[in-house]
């Protein structure tokens, strides 16, 4: 009975149980991808370098040849959010980032690229796993999420999967897709993904949104519901500190394009960026080099956002100081 307690404490499920997946991205131009998330009440940290990120169908493999950290802190040393990484899974090319690496790319995310299954993820039936190979079959199972579009006729390979996940009790209910997160008849849009809701895990769909705000290497944005004419929100004051670097952050409700003025008191024009096209999310705009010479005062300013439909205008004002 000893021996088989021990076993019991030291399955993967014991042991990376704070290992989260948090975002999936399933239709995506390039390499879909999913986010995992280390949630701990107390300072912890974990090579996850060995672990699979897999749908099972195909051939895959572990994450990395190198050590890859992740913690459940955010550390102050790091200009990426440690407790974070993104797995890309259909990108064998391009090199992991790693301890001994950190972001390469300069993008604020901690990522590594997998020569998986080349068609994976699918954006119809479908399961995620965080497993310590890729068979579901022998108890190696740490994360798992199921999503569907639900049409009536569940894969029977996913519907085998997912029967696995539940006999070892990570996924609740039955093998069908009633229990499978809801994509939508189409699947996601190339912008939307599913998103953790909380760190509270029950292992069923009830922990699962899709969003229209992918989050890489952040935090999940839960969806926003706004008007059919509503594209943007912005501060309607905006202050910029000359020789600081404060890029103007929109925040994008749907697909849309939009351009930014500002103006002095007077009417003079002093800025217009270029017709921008943006996605649901944080848009940020670096626009300091354009306005470094510009006198300390208020000015006035207007973004215009549309699509083939419609248009909304809102007006700001900006306070530079020295």
């Amino acid at each position: 009975m000893r021996w088989l307690l021990i076993v019991y404490l030291f399955t993967p499920s014991f042991l990376y149980a704070q290992l989260l997946i948090n975002e999936i991205a399933c239709n995506v131009s390039g390499s879909d991808w999913v986010e995992l998330f280390l949630y701990s009440a107390q300072p912890l940290s974990m090579d996850i370098s060995s672990l699979y990120v897999t749908m099972y169908y195909g051939t895959n493999e572990s994450l990395s040849q190198n050590p890859v950290t992740i913690y459940s802190y955010d550390r102050p040393e790091t200009p990426w959010d440690d407790r974070f990484v993104v797995v890309h899974l259909t990108d064998p090319l391009t090199p992991d980032e790693c301890d001994a690496t950190g972001d390469t790319n300069g993008n604020g995310v901690l990522e590594v690229y997998c020569n998986n299954y080349a068609s994976s993820l699918w954006n119809t039936d479908c399961v995620v796993a965080i497993d310590t190979d890729d068979d579901p079959s022998n108890g190696g199972i740490i994360d798992f999420v199921a999503y569907s579009n639900r049409d009536g006729a569940l894969n029977q390979s996913i519907g085998q999967y997912l029967s696995r996940a539940i006999q070892q009790g990570q996924w609740m209910g039955k093998a069908s897709e009633e229990y499978m997160v809801d994509i939508g008849g189409n699947g996601l849009s190339s912008y939307q993904s599913i998103i953790r809701i909380s760190t509270a895990d029950s292992n069923s769909v009830n922990d699962f949104v899709v969003t229209q705000y992918q989050t890489p290497g952040r935090s999940n944005i839960l969806p926003v519901k706004y008007a059919e004419d509503d594209f943007i929100k912005i501060d309607t004051k905006v202050t910029l500190i000359k020789g600081a670097i404060a890029p103007f952050t929109i925040f994008v409700f749907q697909p849309c394009s939009f351009r930014v003025r500002l103006f002095s008191t007077v009417g003079r024009k002093i800025y217009e960026s270029p017709l921008l096209s943006a996605l649901p999310g944080f848009y940020s705009l670096d626009w300091v080099h354009h306005l470094g010479k510009v006198r300390s005062g208020l000015y006035l300013g207007t973004v215009e956002a549309q699509n083939s439909r419609t248009r909304q205008s809102i007006k700001f004002y900006c306070i530079v100081a020295e």
